[in-house]
């Protein structure tokens, strides 16, 4: 993420709290007959453990100011738990891409057989699709070997069915994440088709004409960038020297060398995480919630603080680096010096990291 992406996120964030602050001045009670709606449309009451409840909040009750961020310092386990228990095949498309964030988080691949249950290809409504594709992406995010080889089966199957922007949105970001890169011809055959399908009507629908540009560009770019993101990733995981692999991943996570943030920052952070697992990549298939290679990643992080590209930033840059850094290190076990404790402080509840369990729109940390 860069500066200006987190600046323009937390503005949205705030522009957000201050409507509501004034409506609640107003008297409008909206956070209350909101969070009431939500509890009457809500199929699974909350589970009664308190421990989960910021993620029943997450997953059932989020709203715009909060739904991208994910509770943190959960046991990973009870995070599987909870989503085998709460998520089910008709649960809401809401409520399916919240629990695909807390998912992917928490790299919960004791999920992946029961969601493969809940797929199916056989879609009578939109929402079904969607639903489908959000399932079958979250099963690519967490799953083991043969859980992702079901995910590629079943994104061949989506296939066919897609019609609408929002369908080929969510697919391409599917193809992303399974890791698939040019190996995309169905895909883009189904782009041509209705690339086809939208030209014979643009004369005679001027709605056809705009969704045929969105398709000739939006949705071309996405795809070739998916695409070739995906040799960046493959040269990083080919690398058998360690070290260097890691300071590779620190650089994608902080956007310093390689572009593609909207993919490399969340892949970067997942392979970091993964790291902390095992040694090697072929054996990073599976959670350790012991993560005994976690010190690693942590000196992995301090190390490039001295990092040449990190003194080379512009003022706010590199503040902006240092600080997903440090959050980094605590993230991963590691220790901070007193005056790192002390420039931290200075920006408790603001800027947005994922390798962090503190920052804007988060409690603040109970552990030191």
């Amino acid at each position: 993420m860069t500066k200006g992406t987190k600046f323009v996120t937390e503005s949205v964030y705030l522009c957000f709290l201050i409507a509501a602050l004034f409506l609640n001045a107003c008297g409008q009670n909206v956070s209350k007959i909101m969070v009431n709606e939500d509890q009457e449309n809500t199929p699974n009451a909350p589970t009664g453990d308190s421990n989960m409840a910021p993620l029943d909040d997450f997953i059932f009750k989020s709203d715009p100011f909060n739904k991208e961020i994910v509770p943190r310092e959960l046991d990973a386990k009870n995070v599987a738990e909870f989503l085998i228990k709460k998520i089910n095949a008709s649960s809401e498309l809401k409520h399916l891409i919240q629990a695909e964030k807390a998912a992917d988080f928490y790299d919960t691949f004791e999920i992946a057989p029961k969601f493969k249950e809940y797929f199916s290809d056989i879609s009578k409504t939109d929402d079904e699709l969607l639903r489908s594709i959000v399932l079958v992406r979250t099963i690519a995010r967490v799953g083991k070997p043969e859980d992702i080889e079901f995910a590629k089966q079943a994104y061949l199957r989506l296939i066919p069915r897609l019609d609408t922007q929002q369908h080929f949105e969510e697919v391409i970001k599917l193809h992303e994440i399974l890791g698939l890169g040019t190996k995309s011809s169905e895909l883009r055959a189904k782009i041509k088709q209705k690339i086809g399908e939208l030209d014979g009507k643009k004369d005679t629908e001027y709605s056809a004409e705009i969704e045929l540009l969105n398709f000739q560009g939006a949705i071309e770019q996405q795809l070739s960038r998916a695409e070739k993101v995906q040799d960046t990733k493959n040269s990083i995981v080919a690398m058998t020297d360690r070290k260097k692999r890691l300071e590779k991943e620190i650089a994608a996570y902080l956007a310093l060398e390689f572009g593609f943030e909207e993919y490399l920052e969340s892949w970067s952070a997942k392979r970091l995480r993964r790291e902390t697992w095992a040694a090697s990549p072929l054996e990073q298939t599976e959670r350790v919630d012991t993560r005994p290679f976690a010190k690693e990643v942590a000196t992995a992080f301090r190390d490039f603080l001295s990092d040449p590209r990190i003194k080379s930033l512009e003022e706010e840059e590199k503040e902006f680096a240092e600080i997903r850094i440090l959050r980094a290190i605590k993230f991963f076990g590691g220790k901070l010096k007193e005056q790192e404790v002390e420039f931290l402080a200075q920006f408790v509840g603001k800027q947005a990291d994922t390798l962090a369990n503190e920052g804007f729109l988060l409690p603040k940390t109970s552990k030191p």
